[in-house]
């Protein structure tokens, strides 16, 4: 019901949804439904209601024998009702005698009102077959039923597949009808571990005293050696008995709600088809499964799990990329420093030899010393931008680094779903913002030693920007719009298509970071008959002159506050010269930039390294 309510007020706010409980396992006498349905249906007779939804067989029989003269115009909605039905009256006097054939099918009865609704088929082969799997040397069936209908319609439906499906499995019955509870609490014990159980469930107070339904389905799992499988979600939570198969209360809500508001918004009850569902899930709690050693190869390819652990990737999959990560810092930093190190080492050799050769070469001692001078400056300039480029990424590195540790720790703590997935979110954000800087840095090792590859093949510029556009549209923000120029048309290249994404989705990374507003446009047009020239403009910040000369430089940040290690747009001018092309910028500062680059349509290669 709180489901049906639910989406009742998400598209109705206005339309008030009121419940009533007719309370039947509080009725011993099953002739007094009908009037407790008139009495609670009276509260509605001067204004009547919209729609009238019954949930369950007991409210449906009980409306069929009430007075319902004031509702005969209003929509009647069945809730998980059986496929068949029977009137109180034929239940009450035929209740310890019924047979199969002693019940109406449900379509049937419904044509006497405007009704429709959602009918739950019991999948009784189901639950026989999955005690036939489970259950070790099984040797027969005991079937514990309750005197409501749900117990009867149930055990007439297992009486009847059982002689059919294993005529060689003897069956016992522990009926509600017959048995006290008392009787049957003195009657498990006697049950052996090779027995497969199945409760429906023990709503009874005809006879004996009368236990809370937690002590009695706890009792009931104490007292038996073997497990005990269900036909719906009765004792699960409780963990007290294995599971089985039935469909959740909130599966039948989102159906019936479906139905009430096709009805709400002018739908015709009576031409709505009744839709019947199968109880096809299976639903198994763990521990239960666990405890009497079942084996989980024998179940349905298809399991629902009640309160199974998570696996160890789950749980620690944040704090394992925060380790490889760290360790992937440390070792290219050691790295770079070996790399300086033998840079700073080698210049001063040279140095030291030239000295040496000064008194006979006295005529280039002057452009010998100046050249040297020149390596040591270069070296030493590495040295500084070994030292920049360490400082900055311990601060681009912690940043993200802190984020993923700090929210992985407080994730289980969180009381709300939504409040975890905020908090996920940021930690995949970090982790990609934490990949992506490793990227550039592996890119520039590749780079400095020499071994960046290239795999040329067919492509069309349209498709490429595209697929650009299309993957980075979502990290705009609000008020910004990226797209691919409307007047681009198809055009063939044979090109390194990851190296041209790469340079493409890097600057339009970059006109993100840099444009809280208006547009960022992708495009491309033939330069001339040999080159394409491929642009991303935006209305960003723009660049100030002095600073346009120095915006391809290595580790060059113009705003040290935005994420970003100042290696990308280096990086990209050297994938396009390696290309065969070149690269620039138009950019006015306040009114926003215009990067673009220009490459050969169609390379010669097929593969080769920088």
């Amino acid at each position: 019901m709180n489901t049906i309510g639910k989406q009742l007020k998400e598209k109705h706010p206005s339309i008030e949804f009121s419940r009533e409980f007719l309370s039947s396992e509080m009725l011993e006498d099953s002739d007094s439904w009908g009037n407790k349905m008139s009495v609670l249906l009276s509260n509605y007779k001067k204004k009547p209601p919209l729609a009238i939804i019954l949930v369950s067989d007991e409210a449906w029989m009980g409306y069929q024998d009430a007075d319902v003269s004031a509702f005969k115009d209003v929509p009647l909605i069945l809730c998980a009702v059986k496929p068949h039905s029977i009137s109180i009256s034929d239940f009450a006097a035929k209740r310890d005698s019924l047979h199969l054939s002693d019940f109406t099918p449900t379509i049937e009865l419904m044509k006497k009102y405007r009704a429709t609704g959602v009918i739950r088929e019991m999948n009784v082969p189901g639950y026989l077959s999955l005690m036939e799997n489970l259950i070790s040397d099984l040797n027969r069936f005991v079937f514990i039923t309750d005197s409501r209908f749900y117990g009867v319609y149930t055990h007439l439906l297992l009486q009847q597949e059982a002689e059919r499906s294993y005529p060689k499995i003897p069956v016992e019955s522990i009926d509600g009808r017959f048995v006290n509870t008392d009787s049957l609490l003195s009657l498990l014990p006697t049950i052996p571990s090779t027995a497969g159980v199945l409760l429906t469930s023990w709503l009874t107070g005809e006879y004996g005293f009368e236990f809370s339904k937690d002590y009695l389905y706890s009792s009931m799992e104490n007292k038996l050696a073997t497990p005990i499988f269900i036909t719906n979600d009765i004792g699960l939570e409780k963990e007290n008995f294995v599971g089985g198969y039935y469909n959740d209360a909130s599966f039948w809500g989102y159906k019936t709600a479906d139905q009430l508001l096709a009805v709400i918004n002018g739908a015709m009850p009576e031409n709505l088809k009744p839709e019947i569902y199968y109880d096809s899930q299976c639903q198994i709690a763990w521990k239960v499964f666990q405890h009497y050693g079942l084996d989980s190869n024998k179940l349905p390819a298809k399991v629902d799990f009640f309160n199974a652990p998570e696996p160890f990737w789950s749980i620690y999959k944040y704090y394992i990329v925060a380790i490889i990560s760290v360790f992937l810092v440390i070792l290219l930093f050691y790295y770079y420093t070996l790399r300086s190190n033998f840079k700073l080492q080698q210049a001063q050799r040279l140095l030291l030899n030239s000295v040496n050769e000064s008194e006979a070469a006295n005529d280039k001692l002057k452009k010998t010393q100046d050249e040297l001078i020149v390596a040591l400056h270069k070296a030493e300039e590495s040295d500084r931008l070994k030292s920049a480029f360490v400082a900055n990424m311990s601060h681009e590195i912690r940043t993200p680094l802190n984020a993923i540790v700090g929210f992985s720790g407080v994730l289980d703590e969180v009381d709300t779903k939504e409040e975890r997935e905020e908090y996920v979110d940021l930690i995949r954000r970090n982790s990609d913002l934490l990949l992506q800087l490793l990227s550039d840095i592996l890119d520039l090792s590749r780079i400095e030693a020499g071994v960046l590859e290239f795999t040329f093949g067919k492509t069309d510029a349209h498709k490429v920007c595209n697929n650009v556009v299309v993957s980075l549209a979502n990290k705009c923000r609000s008020g910004v719009k990226l797209y691919l120029d409307p007047s681009v048309d198809s055009m063939p290249l044979s090109t390194d298509v990851n190296r041209l994404m790469q340079v493409l989705i890097n600057l339009v990374n970059n006109a993100i970071k840099f444009t809280s507003k208006g547009s960022i446009e992708v495009g491309y047009f033939s330069y001339n008959d040999e080159l394409v020239e491929f642009y991303v403009k935006d209305t960003g910040i723009g660049i100030a002159p002095d600073k346009q000369a120095v915006i391809f430089d290595r580790f060059t940040k113009l705003n040290n506050y935005v994420e970003g290690t100042g290696l990308g747009l280096s990086i990209c001018q050297t994938i396009v010269s390696l290309l065969g092309g070149e690269m620039g910028l138009e950019s006015e500062e306040g009114a926003g930039s215009r990067f673009w680059f220009r490459i050969r349509k169609n390379q010669n290669a097929v593969e080769h390294k920088c």
